[in-house]
């Protein structure tokens, strides 16, 4: 009997390294300190009708330039916003479903977020 190349098993251990670059759905994720330090930032309070967590069915963060266009989960990209996204009038839906909504959060970002984290003002 002979023994063939590919009769021979050679264990050869799997490399350990990360990813050089994050997969997409990783790169606007919104981690746990991030939101945490939205939700002292925005002292726990919808950013466009001002409602506490005690107000509302619940808070949730929420990607001002969306991770579909680019929008990653940084605190300058990141407000607080009445939800949850699925129910009609809330904040969140109208963020996501109208424009006056999208353009209220943008508004928001320019004026407040971008001067408080320095990011694209000049």
């Amino acid at each position: 009997m002979t023994m063939g190349m590919f009769d021979e098993v050679r264990k050869v251990p799997k490399p350990d390294h990360k990813r050089r670059v994050k997969k997409r759905k990783e790169r606007g994720r919104i981690t746990p300190s991030v939101l945490a330090e939205v939700w002292e930032r925005d002292n726990g309070r919808c950013v466009l009708c001002g409602r506490s967590a005690s107000q509302v069915w619940t808070l949730e963060g929420h990607h001002i330039r969306f991770r579909s266009q680019g929008g990653t989960g940084e605190p300058w990209n990141v407000a607080l916003a009445c939800g949850p996204v699925t129910q009609s009038g809330t904040c969140h839906w109208k963020a996501h479903n109208t424009r006056a909504g999208r353009l209220a959060f943008v508004d928001y970002q320019q004026r407040v977020l971008l001067p408080l984290y320095r990011i694209g003002a000049s």
